[in-house]
């Protein structure tokens, strides 16, 4: 080949060359199929959006692009922006700079060819916003937000907004806003496509067209009426037929737009139209878009239709709700203008707004949705609203249930029948959380058998915080402490229910010695239907090994149940509901009893450590004869008591009846303690008896007595009084010894406590413990085998001589002189040593070297050596006191037995007043109030006659004659 040839060849194939690289960019740059008509500003089509720049942010306003005229207008052959300098030339009409430019909006239009029909995916990213709309929504003008496939509104920085649609293959038509405010400016738009094989990336300028299209012969609309559907889960559904603009040509086929992010089972009849839910649709709120086809191409128009598939209500839960609707889930909520304060007749008006509340759980101000009005406030606080939630609570299973009420301002809770009462009455409501107050939390714990109760919650808002939560927590039934949830709550209110009425056991305690097993006898049960079971209301609090029988309600305390008082708590329930008994039954576990004590108690059942307890309805100490109270009244019941100790709110367990008031405040009762005390250590002891109000202890063979003397108690601690101690000491020798207390409470405080204290035994005050008591008496000591001939008193001087002479003494160790300063109340002054065993006549004497002044009494005590004792009458002295006793005065004298009594000053606190006959027997005692010095007094009922007023103070005594005619 030629040189010449060569050359020719080359120039021949370089021609070649270009014209092939010019066909294939002719066929990369090519205008979609159907791209024929002129872009907006009327040139010829080419690849790209028709662009137009303005001046300023549009800030949402989609009005702004047909009220302005753009600043710049030219073609973008694709819409990714990413970089702040990525915009080119368009300041202005935008602020800032090339490289930054702000405050400017921008209008994209064109059309969008889809190569082949399916679901497409399109990512908007933007800062600030941005809107994408397609087909007919794009030729709107202006453009409606609502109508918007994409939103990606309000300034922001970088953000991405997806939406899925069914296209058809063909051209559609495509519109963007974008606005930049400040700082960042980045546009982008992406699409992705399984039907078309395409993999997410920037829209294609080769997609692209720069002219809007014709599409008034496309489909114009789609309605459905109405627009709405709802269903139980479990059950389908359809819409009815829609009513569509098919732009003049009709629709060949209906396709669900956006069924990539429907559930299965949601789907449309291809030639009606008609949506349908299968019975498979899981529970929720399902918007729908529909596409139409017709011979001029495909529309879509989002949010068409809604399924609303509700979860199924709670087993039971039938009928109709307050509003007279289907049963669902939740609770039936009625809203009010107004704080209802306390005023639960507040709700009985007819309500502003009615809803269904899913759940009671508004933790914010903005959770409450739209209450606005009847609230005041706004959305996003609400104020000055009350709210009443009616239904009922389904329980899973039976057993105990804490539920937690927290509000910001007053709520209350009502469970059962109490939830019907109209109106709510405080007193029965399961949770007081009323007031006005921040977010507090109240609780409380009930027995719930399974199935459904009514509950019903009242809500107020006064201002400030909006927070309402119900939440609960069950071990039966294995529930952490959560939001109570729908699906456990039912519109519908139940009728009312018969649950059991009542529940006993009798009787309501026993006492068993530890390492014994003990059972309760079983309760008698009231119910209006079969019992079907029993509970324990508090096990948790419980030790191991107290249970109960579930068919007979018999509880057991196992013998590995520790010392210690137990009261367990019983529910009794029936197909409708339970009966809680928090206080139904009380074992009282005692150390084995002291040495010696063997036999049974008063009630017949095996000793024990503790007294033997029984209470009686009724304040004895208001009857002149107050001591036989106890043989001619008979117990309510009787118990086991470890100790004498009861003051503190509760102490002294479920004595309501035959007490009046409540288990944390018993007035109007009386009690009697008898048993036995074990002395470990002979010598003086003393005793003190506190209470509020009449108490009196006696000890050995002067508790026997029925009924006994108040000459013969150790401590007279009677008449109606505020908490007050009063002593006494005797010399008591080794073993048991028999006690006896009566109590009486009239009203107020509620105490009474036994202490002792040894210096002999080396035992420093403290009360006495369970384990020094023997719940059995012992056998009476008899008389002992002294003859006393006489015992005097007389005062010598500054002191008192005391004398007494004996006949007789068998086996007798020692004398105790006793003092008194008012008959009642005795302390040992001397031990005079005994003869042991003489046959022949004995004098004694002994002088008391600080005796009492005024009027004292004294009385002999005699101790065997083997510990018997037995007291002598009492013998009364008068010396002169120190001049500070208080005299006093009565008028009118004489009176009918109401008179008023006068002193030269305040009477002190621990005053004593009685009314004597002339005998020296004291016929009532009167209540002195401390303080005074002119008080009031009746003794209604006396006979005709003369009578002593006696008042004792620690200065000394007085008395006044009162003569009553």
């Amino acid at each position: 080949m030629t040189m010449k040839h060569f050359s020719l060849l080359m120039l021949r194939s370089g021609w070649l060359l270009f014209l092939l690289l010019f066909a294939t960019q002719q066929r990369s740059w090519a205008q979609p199929t159907g791209c024929t008509r002129p872009d907006p500003g009327g040139n010829p089509a080419t690849n790209g959006l028709y662009a137009e720049y303005y001046a300023s942010y549009f800030n949402d306003d989609q009005n702004f692009f047909t009220s302005n005229a753009p600043g710049l207008a030219r073609v973008d052959a694709q819409l990714n922006f990413p970089d702040s300098d990525s915009w080119g030339s368009i300041v202005p009409p935008a602020g800032g700079s090339t490289a930054d430019p702000a405050a400017f909006s921008a209008r994209y239009r064109g059309s969008l060819y889809v190569p082949v029909a399916g679901n497409y995916t399109f990512f908007l990213s933007s800062d600030d916003a941005s809107y994408l709309w397609l087909d007919a929504a794009a030729q709107a003008l202006p453009a409606q937000t609502a109508a918007a496939l994409i939103d990606n509104g309000g300034g922001h920085s970088t953000l991405e907004r997806s939406a899925t649609v069914y296209l058809s293959a063909g051209l559609h038509s495509v519109l963007i806003h974008y606005g930049e405010d400040l700082y960042g400016n980045n546009l982008t738009w992406e699409w992705e496509s399984a039907a078309a094989g395409i993999t997410r990336q920037i829209v294609p300028s080769s997609a692209l067209c720069s002219a809007v299209q014709n599409l008034l012969q496309v489909p114009q609309g789609i309605a459905y009426s109405p627009a709405t559907a709802g269903v139980a889960a479990g059950a389908a559904i359809s819409s009815g037929v829609p009513t569509v603009n098919d732009g003049g040509q009709p629709v060949t086929a209906f396709a669900v737009a956006n069924a990539a992010s429907l559930p299965a089972g949601i789907s449309i009849n291809a030639s009606t139209g008609v949506l349908t839910a299968a019975a498979s649709v899981p529970s929720g709120l399902y918007s729908v878009a529909v596409a139409l086809t017709n011979a001029s191409g495909t529309s879509t128009f989002g949010n068409v239709f809604t399924f609303d598939i509700a979860p199924p209500p709670p087993s039971g839960c039938a009928g109709t709700d307050p509003g007279g609707a289907a049963p669902s889930r939740g609770l039936y909520g009625e809203y009010y203008a107004g704080f209802f304060g306390s005023d639960h007749g507040f709700f009985l008006a007819p309500p502003d707004l009615v809803r269904v509340d899913a759940l009671v759980n508004f933790t914010n101000t903005p959770s409450w949705g739209s209450v606005v009005p009847p609230a005041g406030g706004s959305a996003a606080d609400p104020d000055d609203f009350s709210v009443r939630l009616r239904g009922s609570l389904y329980v899973p299973a039976t057993g105990s249930y804490t539920l937690y009420l927290t509000s910001d301002d007053a709520s209350y809770l009502w469970l059962g029948n109490a939830a019907l009462d109209a109106p709510a009455q405080t007193s029965r409501a399961a949770i007081d959380n009323g007031g006005m107050h921040a977010a507090r939390t109240d609780s409380v714990t009930v027995f719930l058998t399974a199935g459904l109760h009514n509950v019903l919650i009242h809500y107020g808002e006064s201002g400030g915080g909006n927070v309402l939560t119900l939440e609960w927590a069950s071990s039966a039934a294995g529930i952490t402490r959560q939001p109570v949830p729908a699906a456990a709550l039912c519109t519908v209110v139940q009728p009312l229910r018969q649950p059991p009425t009542a529940l006993s056991y009798s009787p309501a305690s026993m006492s068993t010695v530890s390492g014994r097993t003990a059972s309760s006898p079983a309760p008698a049960a009231t119910s209006p239907l079969p019992v079907q079971g029993f509970a324990l209301l508090n096990a948790g609090s419980l030790p191991a090994g107290i249970s109960i029988n579930a068919t007979t309600g018999v509880l057991t305390a196992a013998a590995s149940v520790p010392q210690g008082q137990y009261t367990a708590g019983v529910a009794v329930y029936n197909a409708e509901g339970a009966l809680e008994q928090p206080l139904a039954f009380a074992f009282v576990v005692t150390p084995p009893p002291p040495g010696g004590c063997s036999g049974n108690d008063p009630g017949g059942s095996l000793v024990s450590a503790g007294l033997f307890g029984e209470y009686y309805a009724g304040y004895f100490d208001d009857q002149p004869d107050n001591q036989a109270f106890f043989k001619r009244t008979a117990p309510a019941f009787s118990r086991i008591d470890p100790q004498l100790n009861f003051g503190a709110v509760g102490s002294w367990g479920d004595i309501v009846p035959p007490a009046q008031g409540s288990n944390e405040n018993p007035e109007q009762f009386s009690a009697r303690y008898r048993g036995s005390l074990y002395v470990p250590t002979a010598g003086n002891y003393t005793f003190h008896l506190t209470s509020d109000d009449a108490s009196y202890l006696w000890l050995d063979d002067n508790a026997l007595a029925t009924p006994p003397t108040l000459a013969a108690a150790l401590i007279d601690n009677g008449t109606g009084h505020s908490p007050r101690t009063i002593s006494g000491t005797v010399y008591l020798t080794v073993g048991l010894h028999n006690l006896l207390v009566h109590y009486g409470e009239f009203n107020g405080s509620n105490v009474l406590q036994l202490e002792w204290e040894s210096t002999d035994a080396g035992l420093p005050r403290q009360l006495v413990a369970g384990t020094a008591f023997c719940s059995a008496l012992q056998a009476a000591r008899g008389p002992l085998p002294i003859t006393l001939v006489g015992f005097r008193a007389r005062a010598v001087g500054e002191q008192v001589e005391l004398s007494w002479e004996t006949a007789q003494e068998i086996n007798n160790q020692h004398f105790e002189l006793e003092r008194s300063a008012d008959g009642r109340s005795y302390r040992s002054v001397a031990r005079i040593t005994g003869a042991g065993n003489s046959s022949t006549r004995r004098s004694y004497r002994h002088f008391d070297a600080q005796p009492l002044p005024g009027l004292s009494y004294y009385r002999l005590r005699q101790v065997d050596f083997d510990g018997a004792t037995s007291v002598s009458d009492a013998v009364a002295v008068t010396r002169p006191g120190d001049g500070k006793a208080v005299a006093i005065s009565v008028y009118p004298n004489p009176n009918n037995g109401y008179f008023t009594l006068k002193l030269p000053q305040p009477a002190p606190a621990d005053a004593r007043l009685e009314l004597l006959d002339l005998s020296g027997r004291v016929l009532r005692r009167l209540v002195l109030l401390p303080g005074v010095q002119q008080q009031q007094l009746a003794a209604p009922g006396l006979a005709h006659g003369v009578y002593q007023l006696r008042l004792t103070t620690p200065a000394g005594r007085s008395v006044a004659k009162v003569v009553v005619h």
